[in-house]
């Protein structure tokens, strides 16, 4: 249950820090005073979303912090799957708010996404006010209410249902991979024509750049040729000044005065290696220009080579690298497909009794929610002609489930159930979100609280003015059966009635103040007098009157009674 509720800088909060009691807390006060400011408090911590229009004039930013005792196990487990950090017997949640516009998150100090924080608050508490859109309208929703007050009964359908879902999803996910026979068939002959393309070529990681190269040099060799041959008659042509001969000329003149200085025939060696180390780069310049002749059938198989390669890597790759991992690839797939045929007979024949066990399955879960949704209805009913509806109708209208030929297969069944409602005798049922008023609406979301309470784990509720429209009689019932809920769970209820009132555990007065060109809101927890005082002016009297006050005390007199069962 909420144990405390701390508001910064919230509208006209500037600081307030409440402790809540167990059972039933109701909070009261002047129209204006702020009451829908805690609900907003209250609303903003749990998740729900939020404008920067709440942080209170002239600051920068607005926190509030809600702290809740004896944690639910489901909170506990949705929890756990967060991976946030477990106390068993606190939490703590935390939300701060900038002029910007920002939103900074906390789960027992772990910083958390808004998301995060709204699924784990969604399992602690719950907020009714009439001028929210309230679940219960919504026909989407109706199934799930169905559901969580049939849980028990279903379980083991719908686990059923989610096991066989999950099974026929699965052969679906293999069926997709082959596709019908005959797409499996056309992938085998595509893949096939691919294989054989990509294997025939036979590609060599390199092969390309050598390719690019060779032509390069066809496509040049008259320039080679032209050149290797330049170079060799310079060094050894048919001019009898090229180098060669030049170097002739040189050792011959040398040989004649070698006689005259010892280290002349050192110089003579060393020119006659030269003339050999000529010799041999002039035979090599000869073989370069011959072997650089253009080759016509060279050239064409060296286009076409090419040709062949960007083929590929147009169709299958950027580099010959990719070609051959695709190739890989492909050659795996073939290998897969090469059983298709069986493998699609068998999966198909799998989820042809897969769908009909689920449709099976289907019609099971549908009747039984059909029985479930009848006894939801009657126990509904009967709460609200305890609350002065007797000639109410509510009802349940379920859509027509579809034949075996249009099944749909779904996790969660075919149904679509809608809530019907009628208020007067002779009156036909129509969609309750077209034809209840506030008052009714009241009444109704106490009764279908009343009957599923206990069902989704939420161990604080809180009521926003739900007692709209009522007075009397029904004011009376509405009270008792508001102080029966809070009974098993922590109610806060926000309530101009002074019938419910009367039935506080603990009451709150919400009360604005101005002082130094300053309003704020401030909340005060009032003792038995000051309750009596509170009680009469909802009665309508002053604080003075001889009436108002004695009556007040009759009213929690007759509230003690009622609570401890006399």
């Amino acid at each position: 249950m909420l144990t405390n509720l701390n508001i910064k800088n919230i509208a006209l909060i500037s600081s307030l820090d409440i402790d809540f009691a167990s059972g039933l807390n109701i909070l009261s006060g002047e129209t204006g005073a702020g009451k829908s400011i805690i609900i907003d408090s209250l609303s903003f911590v749990l998740g729900k979303r939020a404008d920067k229009s709440l942080i209170r004039y002239g600051e920068s930013s607005a926190t509030v912090s809600a702290v809740f005792d004896n944690i639910a196990e489901n909170t506990l487990n949705v929890m756990q799957e967060y991976g946030l950090e477990i106390d068993e017997d606190e939490l703590i949640l935390r939300r701060i708010m900038t002029v910007e516009g920002k939103n900074t998150c906390y789960i027992n100090g772990q910083r958390v996404t808004l998301s995060t924080l709204k699924d784990v608050a969604a399992t602690i508490a719950d907020i009714y006010s009439q001028h929210e859109n309230v679940a219960v309208l919504n026909p989407q929703y109706h199934l799930d209410i169905i559901d969580k007050y049939g849980e028990e009964s279903l379980l083991g359908l719908k686990n059923t249902q989610g096991q066989l879902y999950t099974k026929y999803r699965d052969i679906c996910k293999k069926l997709d991979k082959y596709g019908s026979l005959s797409d499996v068939n056309k992938n085998l002959d595509i893949l096939e024509y691919q294989i054989n393309e990509i294997t025939q070529a036979e590609l060599k990681d390199g092969e390309e750049d050598e390719l690019l190269a060779l032509r390069h040099r066809l496509n040049n060799s008259q320039i080679i040729i032209s050149s290797l041959n330049q170079c060799y008659n310079a060094l050894n042509g048919e001019d009898v000044e090229n180098i060669l001969s030049m170097l002739g000329y040189v050792k011959s003149d040398l040989s004649k005065i070698s006689q005259f200085d010892d280290s002349i025939d050192s110089l003579i060696e060393r020119i006659e290696s030269c003339k050999i180390e000529l010799k041999d780069i002039c035979y090599t310049i000869a073989d370069m220009a011959q072997s650089n002749e253009f080759n016509p059938q060279e050239y064409e198989h060296c286009e076409n080579r090419l040709s062949v390669i960007r083929g590929l890597k147009r169709k299958y790759g950027a580099t010959v690298a990719d070609v051959n991992a695709y190739l890989e690839q492909i050659q795996e797939e073939y290998e897969f497909l090469s059983d298709g045929e069986e493998k699609v007979k068998q999966y198909e024949s799998e989820k042809l009794l897969l769908l009909k066990e689920l449709y099976q399955n289907t019609k099971l879960l549908s009747v039984k929610r059909r029985e479930i949704a009848d006894t939801l209805c009657d126990n509904i009913q009967n709460e609200l002609k305890q609350l002065g509806m007797n000639s109410c109708k509510f009802e349940t209208k379920f859509e027509k489930l579809p034949d075996f030929q249009e099944f749909k297969p779904s996790p969660n069944g075919s149904d679509c159930a809608i809530f019907m409602f009628s208020a007067n005798a002779g009156q036909p049922v129509k969609e309750l979100s077209k034809v209840i008023s506030g008052g009714e609406l009241s009444r109704f979301m106490l009764a279908m609280k009343k009957i599923i309470a206990n069902l989704d784990g939420i161990s604080t509720m809180v009521f926003d003015e739900i007692d709209t429209g009522i007075s009397g009689k029904i004011a009376q019932i509405v009270a008792q059966k508001t102080y029966d809920i809070s009974k098993d769970r922590q109610v806060l209820a926000i309530t101009h009635m002074p019938q419910l009132a009367s039935m506080a555990d603990c009451h709150f007065l919400i009360k604005k103040t101005a002082t130094d060109d300053k309003t704020t809101t401030q909340l005060v927890r009032l003792d038995y007098d000051q309750r009596l005082e509170e009680l009469s002016r909802l009665i309508g009297g002053v604080n003075t009157s001889t009436y108002a006050i004695p009556h007040a005390k009759e009213m929690i007199e007759y509230a003690e009674s009622y609570k401890s069962g006399k």
